[in-house]
Formats: structure tokens, C-alpha cells, sequence
């Protein structure tokens, strides 16, 4: 009785919390925050810093057209933002004001094991608000200048995207669980879904002894911030290296297209689903597209357009080609209905096209019982 009132009480005390997390997200407005903030500096400090970090929406202006606009050096403007932030540090009621903010923030970064991509933060902090450029700009501003005893940017380096933490978060976490994740990829040599990479860090000893630390959102948190994994447009990760991940030939788009398609398409609806999946920014052309097929021997052309992958089993060939493979597999004569239906397992053509292949003299024979045989090989 005592673990049933002891689970309710700690259901309970989730959903308080979890309803108290929710309303200081959606209550955070960081464009707001920062007005209040600047209407404490004088109007010149208040346009630099403006200006500076993009706090109108706009572009972030460097210290050179800054300098230009007020007619002094870049670094006589450097120090005049620099004095401004200082000045909003010791402003009274400072603390109060942010202290929503600074909830909010924490709330975000704590949800996901304390560090977290900016692109990824931003999202989940700012919801429907975060196209809006001026909520982004106030809210890395109130981050990186008055809220560094909560929050500070990740490292810093080639392995990793840009990113934030928590002052309290778990670092040294991150990259032995992106280690990992790279282990169980290499070793798999495939794609897979983040809910079936997530089982399988969970299986690892090094998940296991960091339980109460590596939730979900904590292992695809850290995974999203490194810069040698990625998700592919059908929500499948991998390494960056593969082409089966961030496709940069045609050829990897094309080939990743049909295997998800797991069919054969014609050209122009490869060319479609292409442009669809957003690999990049560059468009795909539909005669491109059918080059790339024709010159390429792991397509196979089984129609007018269509083709398919020649590791689904697909032979390459004319008709009279699957005809003769067919007969020498089978190693007896064949009745034509049955040649019929075992080329249009791998061909899409009309069956008038078959009976017409069948016909040429010089590979295959007609019995007088109907069937067909392959021709006798002429003598060199």
C-alpha cells in the first residue's frame, strides 16, 4: 500500500512539475526581456548593441560599420558595448527579471541531459517563435552576456555542432556516448532509426552505468551535436560519411530512393522524389537523373523508364536475354505461358513482346509438344 501511495505521490509531483516547465516555455518571451533591459542605457549604447547583436532582427552589423555610422574607431565601439553589458550586469532588479528566463533555459537543456545543438535548443526553447530572428538574437544574447551562471556554449571544436549547456550538465558524457553510437553504426554498416540506435546504446555498459543520467532525450541530444553523425531525410542515422546519410553524388540519391521506395520507378518519379527529400539545395533535372541510370550498371532497365536495383535480383538484358537465362536455370523445355510469367517478373512489357522474342530462330527452338528449348549452339 505504501509503493502505491508512494508511486501516485510521485506521479503527481511529475505532472506539477511537467505543467510548471510548460508554462515558463510558454511565457518566455526574450524579446521582451531584452527591451526592458535597454531602456535602462542611454540611446547610443542601446542602437550599438542593437546593432551589434542583431536585436532589431536584422543582420548583426561588425564593429567597422558601426564605428562608420557614429564616426569613431571599431574599438572605441567595442568598448562602449562592452560598458553597456556591463552596466545591464549590475542593473537593479536584474536577477528578478531574467530569473524567468533563465527557468525557461535551464528547463530546455535539462530535459535533454544538459547540452543541447543550438539549431535543436532554439526550436524546442522558442517554439512557433523561433523563424522569428529577433527572439533568436535576444535569446543568445541574454545567454551569452547575463546568464552565465546558469548556461555557457559547449566546446568549441570541429567534432561537435554549436551548441549550449547547462552549468551543471554531465560533459564528459557526451562524447563516450557518441562513441558509442559511432560503434554500434560502424559494426551495423547501416542506417537505422533513432528509436532502434537508442535501444541499442541503452544495451551497452557504458548506458547502463550512467542509467539515472542517459535518458532518451539526453543520448539524441548528444548524438545531434556531433558533427560525424546525421539523419538522413527518412529519419534514419548513420555516419556523415555515408552516402546513404548526406548524399552528395546523384547517384547516392537515386540509389537511396529506390531502396525506400523499395520498388522500381520510372525515371521521372526518381527525378520527383529527389527534389522532394531535400538532400541539398540543388535541384534535380530529370535528364540528369536518366543519365545517371543508364550509365550506371546497378540500375536495371526492366521498362519504357523504369528501373530497378540490380541487388534486388534484377538481371540486366534485353528480353531474349531473361528468356535464356530462364530456360538454362530451368534445364527443360518451358510451355510460353510459363516463359511469359517468369519474364514479367522482371520485366514490365507487354506480353506480345515475349511471344515476339520468342520467335527468333536462333536462340530458341519451338517443340512439336508446344514447349520451347534453346537453340543447338552452332559449331565454331
Amino acid at each position: 500500500m505504501d509503493n502505491v501511495q508512494s508511486d501516485n505521490t510521485s506521479s503527481i509531483l511529475d505532472r506539477v512539475l511537467s505543467q510548471k516547465q510548460t508554462q515558463e516555455i510558454e511565457h518566455f518571451n526574450p524579446v521582451e526581456v531584452v527591451t526592458t533591459l535597454l531602456k535602462s542605457l542611454p540611446t547610443r549604447e542601446e542602437d550599438i548593441l542593437r546593432r551589434r547583436h542583431a536585436l532589431n532582427g536584422e543582420d548583426a552589423q561588425t564593429l567597422e560599420m558601426i564605428g562608420a555610422y557614429y564616426k569613431v574607431t571599431r574599438e572605441r565601439v567595442r568598448q562602449i558595448a562592452t560598458g553597456a553589458i556591463g552596466k545591464l550586469r549590475k542593473l537593479h532588479g536584474v536577477h528578478e527579471l531574467l530569473q524567468p528566463v533563465a527557468d525557461a533555459i535551464t528547463t530546455v537543456l535539462d530535459q535533454h541531459g544538459g547540452v543541447m545543438r543550438e539549431e535543436m535548443f532554439l526550436q524546442q526553447l522558442l517554439g512557433v517563435n523561433d523563424t522569428h530572428a529577433g527572439y533568436r538574437a535576444c535569446t543568445l544574447f541574454l545567454m551569452e552576456f547575463l546568464l552565465a551562471d546558469r548556461c555557457k556554449r559547449f566546446q568549441e571544436n570541429p567534432s561537435y555542432w554549436p551548441a549550449w549547456q547547462s552549468v551543471t550538465a554531465p560533459v564528459h558524457l557526451v562524447a563516450d556516448t557518441i562513441t558509442e553510437a559511432v560503434r554500434i553504426l560502424e559494426a551495423r554498416q547501416t542506417p537505422i532509426k533513432l528509436q532502434e540506435l537508442l535501444q541499442e546504446i541503452g544495451k551497452t555498459a557504458f548506458a547502463q552505468e550512467h542509467r539515472f543520467q542517459l535518458t532518451d532525450n539526453a543520448i539524441s541530444a548528444y548524438i545531434d551535436v556531433s558533427t560525424v553523425l546525421a539523419r538522413n531525410p527518412y529519419d534514419e542515422y548513420g555516419l556523415v560519411a555515408w552516402g546513404s546519410i548526406v548524399p552528395k553524388r546523384m547517384n547516392d540519391k537515386i540509389h537511396l530512393v529506390l531502396q525506400k521506395a523499395k520498388k522500381p520507378l520510372h525515371f521521372n518519379e526518381i527525378t520527383r522524389l529527389i527534389n522532394e527529400a531535400k538532400f541539398d539545395h540543388r535541384t534535380a533535372y530529370a535528364p540528369t537523373v536518366h543519365n545517371e541510370l543508364i550509365l550506371n550498371k546497378e540500375y536495371v532497365l526492366i521498362g519504357r523508364g523504369i528501373y530497378a536495383l540490380q541487388e534486388w535480383g534484377f538481371q540486366p538484358g534485353v528480353v531474349a536475354d531473361i528468356l535464356v537465362t530462364t530456360l538454362q536455370k530451368a534445364g527443360r523445355p518451358m510451355r510460353r505461358d510459363e516463359l511469359v510469367q517468369e519474364v514479367l517478373k522482371q520485366r514490365v512489357v507487354k506480353r506480345n513482346t515475349i511471344h515476339l522474342a520468342l520467335t527468333n530462330r536462333s536462340k530458341f527452338t519451338k517443340l512439336p509438344t508446344g514447349e520451347y528449348t534453346l537453340a543447338n549452339v552452332p559449331s565454331a
